[in-house]
C-alpha cells in the first residue's frame, strides 16, 4: 500500500483500528459502504459476509441505500460502516436503519471523520466529534464499549499535505502519461512526506489530543 495508495497514513490507521476490534463481528455481519471490500479478509469471525454499496460499479453484494436498508429485522449479528454518516443529510437515518437490522446484542463497528477535506461532493454533510457521535448512537439505541481517536496532528498534517502534492503531481503528469501511471509516480514522488509524517504521527500524535482524523467506534445494540 505504501507505494500504491497516497493515503497510506490514514488508510494504515484506520485497518490497525480495525484489527483490535474485528473479533466482536462475528456471524452474519453487513458491511455498509463495502466499496472494494478492503476489511473482508480481516472479518475472519464471520459466517456470512455481505457486502453493501450504493455504487454498483464496484460489484458489492448488495446494491443498496443506507437510509432503507433491503434487510429484515433483526437479521444481522454485526455491522461494519466505515466513512459513511457524512454522506448523509440526516445521519440519525442511517443508525436507526442500522439498529433494525441488528440483533439485540449484536455489535456496530463504525468510523466517521472529525478532520477531512470534501469529498464525494456534493453529498459531504457533517464532521463529527466524539461526542456529537456518541449523542447519535446512544440517543438510538446503542452502548457504546469504546471511542478510539484515529490519527492526531502529525498524522492529519502529513495525509492533507500527501493528497494535496499528490493531485497536483498527477496533473502536472497526466499529459505525458497515462492517468494510472501519472498517480503511482505522484505516489512514489510523495513517498519521503509520507513516511516522515507517519513516523512523527506515531511518535507525536499523542502529544495534543484534541485532533484527530477521525473517531473507531465500538456499540452494542
Amino acid at each position: 500500500m505504501l507505494v500504491t495508495s497516497p493515503l497510506f497514513i490514514i488508510k494504515t490507521i484506520q485497518r490497525n483500528m480495525l484489527k483490535k476490534y474485528s473479533n466482536y463481528l462475528g456471524g452474519r455481519v453487513l458491511d455498509i459502504g463495502c466499496g472494494m471490500k478492503p476489511y473482508k479478509k480481516y472479518l475472519r469471525g464471520c459466517s456470512e459476509y455481505v457486502g453493501m454499496d450504493n455504487n454498483k460499479d464496484v460489484k458489492p453484494d448488495v446494491v443498496g441505500d443506507i437510509r432503507e436498508l433491503p434487510f429484515s429485522d433483526g437479521y444481522f449479528d454485526g455491522v461494519l460502516c466505515t466513512e459513511v454518516l457524512e454522506h448523509l443529510p440526516r445521519p440519525e437515518m442511517g443508525i436507526r436503519q442500522i439498529s433494525r437490522v441488528l440483533k439485540t446484542g449484536g455489535y456496530l463497528y463504525l468510523t466517521v471523520p472529525q478532520e477531512w477535506c470534501l469529498h464525494y461532493e456534493p453529498d459531504d454533510y457533517f464532521r463529527f466529534t466524539k461526542y456529537g457521535i456518541r449523542y447519535l448512537l446512544e440517543n438510538n439505541g446503542f452502548e457504546i464499549l469504546a471511542i478510539e481517536r484515529l490519527g492526531g496532528v502529525f498524522s492529519l498534517m502529513g495525509q492533507r499535505l500527501v493528497d494535496v502534492m499528490w493531485r497536483a503531481i498527477a496533473v502536472l503528469l497526466k499529459p505525458v502519461l497515462t492517468l494510472r501511471w501519472a498517480e503511482r509516480a505522484a505516489t512514489i514522488v510523495c513517498l519521503p512526506i509520507t513516511i516522515t509524517f507517519y513516523i512523527l504521527g506515531r511518535v507525536g500524535d499523542n502529544i495534543d489530543k484534541r485532533d484527530a482524523i477521525g473517531w473507531a467506534v465500538l456499540a452494542r445494540k
